[in-house]
């Protein structure tokens, strides 16, 4: 029989190890309490560094934008004095007016590239300086350009003065001259009106010597003419070869004595003159129309201031035709007669 095997009793542990596994959690809270609250307070510096450097940002900014509206306050109050200065400037004459627009101009395309540096927080006393200067140069410029026309204005004053003084004695000058004008207006008003006399005098002698055909005095005798040379009256147009033309002439005193040239037009039934410039026919004027004429052949005479008879011939070397003819007789371009005749039908 076997003897039973008999455990001997497990020692008990010291008083308080069963706590040991609570010690080490407190540890572990204590631990990340400490992280935490390490965490926050770093979080707390860097959050209130931050602050603190955007607050110095700011207030950087607010110092800049301080500096840019005094700059652009300063550059403004330059470029309004300047433009005043130049503005007084004006008035003087017109070519010095546009010469200050024209320096304005140029000025305040430099201020707004100032005012633009200035907002560009870019260096800006270098254009500054250079308006300054051309400020200076243009109000130079301007009161030698015064100085100038102050010197023409003189030469003006006494240019004004010398022709003051032309004027006067043009004005002298033009009143002798319309006297004299006068005067002469009245010679020529006189010539005019001896001249329109004589003109009209020297066309009533003119006309007045023009020698008048005695009236019912103009014979027309239609012939044939043989080959001897004798002639035979005919009225057939077919048989008429030549026509013969006399008529006697009026006494006249006014008109020299000597050889007379009578110009004779006869008109076919048509009304046109019968012409041949081999056979003596020709132009001449008639002046109381003023216009020339085309004759058919002279008749001339040896004219002493009496009744004289003319006579001339046309014998134009073709056919007559049948109709009625019209006869002209002029003198020194005046018609002085005229009268008509009838050619017939027919053969014999």
């Amino acid at each position: 029989m076997s003897t039973p095997n008999y455990s001997q009793p497990t020692t008990p542990a010291p008083y308080g190890s069963g706590n040991s596994g609570n010690n080490d959690g407190q540890k572990r809270l204590l631990t990340i309490a400490g992280i935490a609250i390490a965490l926050l307070l770093g979080t707390t510096i860097f959050l209130a560094i931050s602050k603190y450097k955007t607050g110095q940002q700011l207030s950087n900014l607010e110092m800049n934008y301080e500096q840019q509206t005094a700059a652009l306050n300063e550059v403004q109050t330059q470029f309004n004095n300047t433009i005043a200065e130049l503005e007084q400037q004006k008035g003087i004459n017109q070519e010095l007016d546009t010469k200050i627009n024209e320096q304005i101009s140029e000025l305040s395309n430099q201020k707004s590239q100032i005012d633009q540096l200035i907002r560009e927080k870019k260096d800006y006393r270098g254009q500054l300086n250079k308006m300054q200067e051309q400020s200076r140069q243009y109000l130079a410029e301007i009161e030698q350009l015064k100085q100038q026309v102050g010197i023409l204005t003189d030469q003006n004053t006494q240019l004004n003065t010398e022709n003051q003084q032309l004027n006067t004695n043009l004005t002298e000058t033009r009143t002798q001259l319309d006297q004299t004008s006068q005067a002469n207006a009245q010679l020529i008003s006189a010539k005019t009106q001896l001249e329109t006399q004589n003109t009209v005098l020297s066309k009533k002698a003119d006309v007045g010597s023009a020698i008048k055909v005695m009236p019912g005095t103009i014979e027309v005798k239609p012939v044939s003419v043989s080959s001897s040379g004798k002639e035979k009256t005919k009225n057939k147009a077919k048989k008429v070869d030549k026509v013969n033309i006399c008529f006697t002439t009026e006494a006249n005193e006014v008109t020299d004595a000597g050889e007379e040239v009578f110009n004779i037009i006869i008109l076919d039934p048509t009304g046109a003159p019968l012409l041949n410039d081999a056979l003596g026919s020709g132009v001449s004027k008639d002046k109381r129309s003023e216009s020339e004429f085309r004759y058919t052949t002279n008749a001339t005479c040896n004219y002493s201031n009496q009744e004289t008879k003319v006579c001339g011939g046309w014998q134009p070397g073709q056919q007559y035709v049948p109709g009625k003819y019209t006869v002209e007789i002029y003198n020194k371009g005046y018609k002085v007669g005229s009268t008509t005749f009838n050619l017939k039908k027919g053969l014999f």
